[in-house]
């Protein structure tokens, strides 16, 4: 009987759990220690996106950059301002950091990318 009650609350607990939200975050594009290692840094909630109650990110943070899409053409983007739509999630859980990533890089909160968009041709402009 204790052994059903602790299975019944652990299945409550793994329905009640929602999904993770994406959002949309504004910041400057930047190299990582390796080619195929993107970080987002000075990153910020895009005051123009709608992000769910509770998950816009209250100061600027750096995020390294994960299941990036191959037309996100991220080389052509880097010293630019961008704003990136994707899932943050802590830094041990998947998915896995870029193979090249240092040890500094991967204790970084990761953005699974989802899309990109520009919003300045350097990282000064539209802050």
């Amino acid at each position: 009987m204790t052994r059903l009650l602790v299975f019944a609350v652990a299945i409550v607990a793994l329905v009640s759990q929602e999904a993770p939200q994406e959002q949309t975050l504004t910041g400057c594009l930047r190299t990582g220690g390796a080619a195929n290692v993107f970080l987002l840094r000075g990153a910020a909630a895009d005051q123009n996106a709608e992000t769910p109650s509770g998950t816009a990110v209250a100061r600027a943070e750096d995020y390294l950059l994960v299941a990036i899409p191959a037309d996100a053409a991220l080389n052509e983007r880097v010293n630019h301002r961008i704003a990136v739509t994707g899932v943050v999630s802590d830094p041990g859980a998947p998915p896995p950091p870029p193979a090249g990533a240092n040890a500094a890089e991967k204790a970084l909160k990761k953005l699974s990318v989802k899309s990109v968009r520009e919003v300045a041709a350097n990282c000064a402009a539209g802050r």
